[in-house]
């Protein structure tokens, strides 16, 4: 099969496109035809060799982690699923992912995708859904809670504001100056994240944009909570006045149904900013780099 491969760790330069041998599905395992996959922010940071000392990648890798497609053979045991299903995919950072002609993981790891969405709009939906979701219901927050979400413009940020506003709590965007109005559009408010604040008065707060975490902890009442997918800068919680969550994205395949329930009902919309070609995945990396506004697609 066709698949993108990183030869060695470094800059897109180490992409080449070959051809490797199609898994087999084995016990418990769904083989897909992979009709389009997401790149995120964290491929970029694997395909670097940053995280090569936590999560060593078998070289030639195949990256990529979000993916939707239709199932072309079920391993042994598998129920609920038949082949030509259209699914969505949530793939392990194993070196074996999502940007290639097929990929096999855990039935555990799917979720079936409406009708309504198409390809391209499932695998933007990925790990950019069941992130911002787990990242609200870290806070345990209730309807009327205002919760500030910097990064409200990412797709982690969009996730996580169209869904507290699902849940009839109040978000509050927290972006660049150049973008509160596009802020306020999603969330109904928006403050400028950039500049730090005396006065904090936020109860709840989600962390999703690295350069301005210690701002965004700097909005947070004592005695508040973060959730934060970033890095917690050194000494911006002096004293542990707030209660912070470090969150690492998890698969959990009945997140993903309530993900994509939410989307064919038009609840959350994430924008697909870039589609590129399988071979174009250099150019894709290079777009999400630039800060692409949106999710960055390859369809095979």
């Amino acid at each position: 099969m066709k698949a993108a491969l990183l030869k060695s760790y470094g800059d897109v330069d180490q992409f080449e496109i070959g051809d490797i041998p199609t898994p087999k599905p084995g016990p418990g395992e769904i083989l897909i035809k992979i009709e389009a996959s997401a790149v995120n922010p964290f491929d970029l940071i694997l395909r670097q060799g940053f995280m090569a000392k936590f999560i060593p990648l078998p070289l030639p890798a195949v990256l990529g982690g979000d993916a939707a497609g239709t199932i072309s053979a079920l391993g042994d045991g598998v129920t609920g699923f038949a082949v030509g299903d259209r699914v969505v995919a949530d793939f392990a950072a194993n070196g074996k992912g999502a940007h290639a002609e097929y990929g096999v993981l855990p039935a555990t790891s799917v979720a079936k995708l409406p009708a309504g969405l198409s390809f391209e709009e499932g695998a933007s939906l990925v790990k950019a859904g069941l992130t911002g979701r787990q990242a609200v219901e870290a806070l345990d927050v209730k309807a009327g809670d205002r919760v500030l979400v910097s990064g409200g413009l990412g797709t982690v940020g969009r996730s996580a504001i169209q869904y507290l506003k699902q849940i009839g709590a109040q978000p509050v965007a927290g972006v660049r100056p150049e973008r509160l109005s596009e802020g306020q559009a999603l969330a109904g408010e928006a403050l400028d994240i950039t500049l730090p604040t005396a006065s904090p008065d936020f109860a709840y707060g989600i962390s999703a944009a690295g350069p301005v975490a210690a701002n965004l902890i700097g909005h947070i009442s004592d005695g508040g909570t973060v959730a934060s997918i970033v890095p917690v800068p050194e000494g911006a919680n002096a004293g542990d006045r707030v209660t912070i969550h470090e969150l690492f994205h998890r698969t959990e395949a009945a997140t993903l149904d309530a993900v994509l329930d939410a989307a064919v009902r038009g609840l959350l919309v994430i924008p697909i900013s870039h589609t590129f070609t399988l071979e174009e995945i250099g150019a894709a990396q290079n777009a999400v780099a630039a800060g692409a506004q949106g999710k960055v697609v390859l369809k095979h």
